[in-house]
């Protein structure tokens, strides 16, 4: 039995050159080659969600199985709901249910299997569009057929997965047990029908709580589809995975409607840190962006960035530091994230060319020969210790904060390779701080971070 399309000339088009073409124009240049097998993407009608939704979508792996979890906006139920049918139709033709797959959960989950709850859901409906637009072109020859046919490895098929009163863990262990040969797709807009501004406040914690894997402050209210983003945040924590923000906006961006929105963001997830993934792909944006903050503060202009990647609009903590040939000329930096990293780094660059009271000003002489650095700072984790011996056994090699009431410093994890001995390390950060090489107290605190270090090739 087919699962027939309902919300086709609502939600989106139902003509499919007219529906391929709003799917196509939504298409970004992306810059990067990463393929996440999890995306969190929104669900409402495509002339609001459209753009997020593609975002997302375009940095999905296809897999011969694709997951989609969706909240339930229609039927209240336990747990999860599966689907019999067989096919799930849309204008672009048929999406094949894996059933088997879908008896094997059955046997495995707690659930019902009933076509009943699936039939008025847009939250997976309007996500298969993209699937067929993405991996299943309409229009190719026998041989570009095959070739698909290879790179993916089998036909694709699909999981429809709808959430009803559930324990986020069920999700995340659903995704660990099917993690292999499969990719997932977490339905949910943001935050619906607050003013516009109440609502950017609101989608930008959430963001916050999704990038950060604090998921413990998700609230019902910040995502209808809180459920499926707590369980695949949850397997990210686990498996040492982070979530990268690939859109985020309102219908209010779309529509000037200020009164009440919705919120939609899409994230992807990627297999190692948010800052490795910076690192890899967008090291030379970053040092960019820093010597040009630096020379628009020498000829008295102001310097707004072009074409930010949307990774590094997420909060974020750096240091930047500049040498002239080989001699440190200046650092400055935050160690808490206060603001958008983007605009931490600028800002930083600029401060450590001009404010560093080691050093004069920066003169328009020295930049030829600048080089420039910059960190980008874990999240700060404090270090429980019994003695010194103990701090001493847990600080590399680690950046370290050491604070005694209004006494602090701190130094990068590349310190260590001018101080690679540990407690020499450790006593020079206390004088540092003010405080004698051979200071300890009860008092004393201490604490850690990593942090990836880009330079200028």
């Amino acid at each position: 039995m087919d699962k027939k399309a309902v919300y086709a000339g609502t939600f989106y088009p139902e003509n499919p050159d007219e529906l391929n073409n709003l799917l196509n124009s939504y298409k970004q240049d992306v810059k990067i080659d990463y393929k996440s097998k999890a995306v969190i993407v929104p669900h409402a009608g495509y002339i609001y969600s459209g753009h997020a939704a593609m975002a997302g979508f375009q940095h999905l792996e296809p897999a011969e199985n694709i997951f989609i979890i969706a909240p339930s906006h229609h039927e209240s139920f336990n747990n999860i709901a599966l689907p019999e049918y067989t096919f799930f139709e849309t204008p672009l033709g048929n999406l094949e249910v894996n059933n088997k797959l879908i008896a094997d959960i059955a046997e495995k989950f707690p659930c019902i299997v009933a076509d009943e709850v699936f039939d008025k859901e847009h939250s997976i409906e309007v996500q298969l569009p993209f699937i067929q637009n993405l991996f299943i072109p309409q229009r190719q020859s026998a041989a570009d057929f095959m070739k698909s046919l290879k790179k993916i490895g089998k036909r694709i098929r699909i999981i429809p997965v709808l959430v009803g009163n559930c324990d986020y863990r069920l999700i995340s262990d659903l995704i660990s047990t099917y993690w292999e040969g499969s990719s997932f797709v977490i339905s949910s807009d943001l935050s619906h029908y607050y003013p516009i501004q109440e609502c950017r406040q609101i989608d930008t914690y959430t963001a916050t709580i999704i990038e950060t894997g604090k998921i413990e402050f998700l609230q019902p209210q910040q995502a209808c589809g809180m459920v499926g983003i707590k369980g695949l945040v949850d397997f990210a924590n686990n498996n040492d995975c982070s979530m990268i923000r690939a859109e985020m906006y309102n219908s209010g961006d779309i529509s000037n409607e200020k009164d009440k929105v919705v919120g939609y963001g899409s994230w992807f997830l990627y297999t190692d840190s948010r800052n490795e993934f910076i690192e890899r792909y967008y090291s030379k944006y970053v040092i960019e962006m820093a010597r040009q903050s630096i020379i628009a503060s020498i000829n008295q202009e102001e310097f707004i960035p072009r074409g930010i990647p949307t990774v590094l609009t997420q909060y974020g903590a750096s240091f930047v530091t500049l040498k002239l040939k080989g001699e440190l000329r200046g650092c400055i930096g935050s160690v808490y994230p206060t603001k958008p990293l983007i605009l931490d780094i600028i800002d930083n660059a600029k401060n450590a060319a001009f404010q560093d009271p080691r050093f004069e000003p920066l003169t328009i002489e020295e930049l030829e020969n600048l080089e420039v650095s910059v960190s980008i700072l874990s999240s700060i984790e404090r270090i429980s210790f019994k003695d010194e011996r103990d701090l001493l056994s847990k600080i590399y090699p680690y950046g370290v904060i050491i604070a005694e009431r209004n006494k602090r410093a701190v130094y990068l994890p590349v310190v260590w390779e001018q101080l690679p001995d540990r407690e020499i390390f450790l006593n020079s950060l206390k004088e540092k701080a003010g405080l004698p090489p051979n200071y300890f107290s009860g008092t004393l605190e201490a604490y850690k971070f990593s942090a990836i270090y880009i330079t200028e090739e």
